[in-house]
């Protein structure tokens, strides 16, 4: 799906827009658009500072540099090689790249995969603190519950329901949402629709 946005790859049916335009024709509206995927693409010879200037030169931006690293949590690294972090310190890099454009649509594909609890909760401070609109791609439905405002289901290229996880659970299970810890979820929603499990046995 983010691939359909970024216009990497075409639909062969259906169209997409992107701020009202083809995504696969034109360039201009790539400017309000930033995207963070599992595994950050970052150049290992670039430091963390030498990385903002290339992509504000890039975007033709300005920016305050040691500000940005602030509010990512990156004060101090500035001097420090990509192939030097942590794989939680890159991807609170891809983060302060996307806040440099200024972007009004942030593109998530499983932002969190692969990162210990602390890294997930300081992508989940980053995301609640952004100041525009985030499309977040995740198989995590109790990531989505506690993130989420409105939520699509998708099984195998189609959209099964969409709606608030609120609605959802209303609408698919006759019951109101639970917090994370309890049952219903959006987990329950999706093996009602799907058939499914998202998770193993073992993490249920």
């Amino acid at each position: 799906m983010q691939k359909l946005i970024r216009g990497s790859l075409k639909p062969r049916e259906g169209t997409v827009r992107v701020f009202g335009s083809d995504p696969c024709e034109g360039s201009a509206w790539r400017k309000r658009l930033a995207w963070i995927t599992d595994q950050p693409a970052l150049h290992p010879r670039l430091t963390v500072l030498e990385t903002l200037r290339f992509y504000a030169g890039l975007y033709g931006v300005s920016a305050d540099f040691a500000g940005l690293l602030r509010q990512v949590g990156l004060s101090g690294l500035e001097k420090r090689y990509g192939s030097q972090l942590s794989r939680g310190q890159q991807q609170r890099l891809a983060w302060a790249r996307a806040l440099l454009v200024r972007a009004e649509l942030l593109l998530l594909d499983e932002p969190t995969n692969g990162l210990d609890v602390l890294g997930r909760e300081e992508i989940y401070r980053l995301v609640r603190q952004f100041r525009g609109t985030i499309l977040l791609s995740t198989h995590d439905m109790r990531e989505a519950q506690e993130l989420a405002g409105r939520v699509g289901i998708l099984y195998e290229g189609r959209l099964l329901a969409e709606g608030t996880p609120a609605e959802l659970c209303l609408r698919h299970l006759g019951q109101e949402l639970g917090d994370l810890a309890q049952q219903p979820s959006l987990e329950r929603v999706y093996r009602a629709l799907a058939g499914r499990s998202l998770y193993r046995a073992s993490e249920e």
